[in-house]
C-alpha cells in the first residue's frame, strides 16, 4: 500500500463505531490494541473492511482514483502474467493433478484473480481446464465486488467457489497453490514495548469519549513466547507489533494444503530487520485517501490500519506446521525471475502498462519494499522459477 504522509483529521467521537468501542470499554475494561484494531477493521456493521472502506465510502478503497491505497494488481496486470508462469511450473512439479486448486486469500476487489484467469486463457495454460478457484473472503462488501469482477468468468462455467475462511476447508484437501497479496499486513496486531521491568502491552481505554493509551502487563504469555521463539530480546524502550493472527493463519494454511505451494506477497521484513533499531517505534500505519497517518485513533473505521509482516515468523511457524520454506525474495527479483522483461518486450514503452511495470520494479519503492515468501508441502522442490534471482542469502529467515 502506498500513500503520502499526512496526520490531519480526527474521527468524530459520536460515530457509531466510536460509540460501540467506548461502550465496550465501559462494559469490559481496556481493550488490547489488537482487539481495537479488529473492531476498527472488521466490526460487522462499521469496520473498515466490512463496509468496503468506511460507511461513508461509495467507491472501492483500492485504486489510484478515489481510493485509500493502491496495490500491485490495481496498477497493472503484469503481476498476474508473471504468477501464471509460476503456477504452470508448480502444476508441472505436482504432476498435473486432476484438479489444481488456486486459493486466493483476501482477494480485494477480485482484480488479481480475474487477470490470472485472463492470462491463463491467452497463454492457453495447461492447467486452466483443471483449475478450481477458491476466493477466501470474510467481508460481504468485498465479496460482492469480487463477484462483480469475476461475473463473466462465472457465467462461462469457470469453477469459482467463495468461502468465508480457511476453517471451512477440510484438512489436507487442497492440491495446488495458496496465494495472498497484501493480506497478512491487515491482520490485527498486539503492540508491545520493553519496559524497565519487562515486556508491556498497549491497551486502549477512553476518557470523556476520547480514546487513550495505557501500558500494562501482557494479556497473554503468547506475546513473550513469540519473541523467544524468534530468539529476539528487545532493548528497553523498543516498541513493536506482534501478529498472533498471522501465526494462526499460517497454521491453517498448512492444515488445508495436501500438496502444493504457498505464495505470500506483502511488505515486511525478516526478524533481523523487523527488530532493527530504526524500527524502535514499530511499523503501524493508517491509510486514507492516499495519505499516511501514524495515528490509529483518527478516522476510526474510515482508514485502513496495517503493520509490516514478520516473514521470519511465517517461515518459522510454517516449518513447525509442516510447510518447508522454498525461498524468500523481493518483488523486483521475483518478477525478473519470471521474465517480466520478456512479457513487456515489444510493448509501447510509454504505455500505462509499461510505466506501471516499471513502478513494480523500483529498487527504492514497491520492488524492494514488497517481499515474496514461498513455502511448499507434499512435493520435492529445491527451488522454483520465481526464486532464480534472489537478493538474500538462504539463511536470511533464520531466527537465531
Amino acid at each position: 500500500m502506498i500513500g503520502q504522509a499526512d496526520n490531519k483529521g480526527m474521527e468524530s467521537p459520536d460515530s457509531p463505531l466510536m460509540q460501540h468501542i467506548t461502550a465496550l470499554i465501559r462494559e469490559t475494561g481496556p481493550l488490547t490494541f489488537a482487539r481495537f484494531m479488529e473492531l476498527a477493521l472488521y466490526d460487522e456493521e462499521h469496520g473498515y473492511y466490512m463496509t468496503g472502506g468506511g460507511s461513508s465510502r461509495t467507491t472501492s478503497p483500492i485504486g489510484r482514483e478515489g481510493g485509500d491505497f493502491f496495490t500491485a494488481p490495481s496498477l497493472s496486470p503484469i503481476l498476474a502474467k508473471c504468477l501464471v508462469r509460476q503456477l504452470e511450473e508448480i502444476d508441472e512439479r505436482l504432476g498435473h493433478p486432476p484438479v489444481f486448486h488456486l486459493v486466493e486469500m483476501g482477494p480485494g476487489d477480485g482484480t488479481l484473480l480475474r487477470d490470472i484467469l485472463q492470462e491463463c486463457r491467452e497463454q492457453q495454460a495447461s492447467f486452466l481446464p483443471r483449475l478450481a478457484c477458491i476466493p477466501v473472503e470474510r467481508s460481504p462488501v468485498f465479496r460482492r465486488r469480487q463477484q462483480e469482477t469475476l461475473a463473466g468468468w462465472k457465467e462461462q462455467g469457470e469453477g469459482i467457489q467463495w468461502v468465508d475462511d480457511l476453517q471451512s476447508i477440510v484438512d489436507a484437501s487442497l492440491t495446488g497453490t495458496l496465494l495472498s497479496n497484501e493480506l497478512v499486513d491487515a491482520f490485527p496486531v498486539h503492540r508491545v514495548r520493553m519496559g524497565q521491568d519487562g515486556l508491556q502491552e498497549l491497551y486502549v481505554t477512553s476518557r470523556d469519549h476520547a480514546l487513550q493509551e495505557r501500558w500494562a502487563e501482557p494479556s497473554t504469555p503468547e506475546l513473550a513466547s513469540f519473541l523467544s521463539d524468534l530468539d529476539v530480546e528487545l532493548p528497553v524502550g523498543f516498541t513493536t507489533e506482534i501478529n498472533l493472527e498471522a501465526v494462526k493463519w499460517i497454521k491453517q494454511v498448512a492444515r488445508v494444503l495436501d500438496r502444493g505451494v504457498v505464495i505470500t506477497i506483502d511488505y515486511g521484513h525478516t526478524a533481523q530487520d523487523y527488530f532493527a533499531p530504526e524500527r524502535k517505534n514499530g511499523t503501524l500505519m493508517g491509510y486514507h485517501r492516499h495519505t499516511v497517518s501514524t495515528n490509529p485513533y483518527t478516522r476510526v473505521g474510515e482508514q485502513d490500519l496495517t503493520a509490516h509482516v514478520n516473514f521470519s515468523s511465517l517461515a518459522h511457524t510454517g516449518e513447525q506446521a509442516g510447510l518447508t520454506t522454498t525461498g524468500f525474495t523481493n518483488l523486483q527479483h521475483f518478477l525478473m525471475s519470471l521474465g517480466i522483461d520478456e512479457l513487456v518486450k515489444g510493448w509501447d514503452q510509454e504505455s500505462a502498462v509499461v510505466r506501471a511495470a516499471a513502478r513494480l520494479l523500483r529498487p527504492h519503492g514497491m520492488g524492494t519494499t514488497f517481499k515474496v515468501l514461498m513455502q511448499h508441502k507434499g512435493i520435492v522442490v529445491s527451488t522454483l522459477r520465481g526464486l532464480r534471482h534472489r537478493p538474500f542469502f538462504d539463511a536470511v529467515l533464520a531466527t537465531a
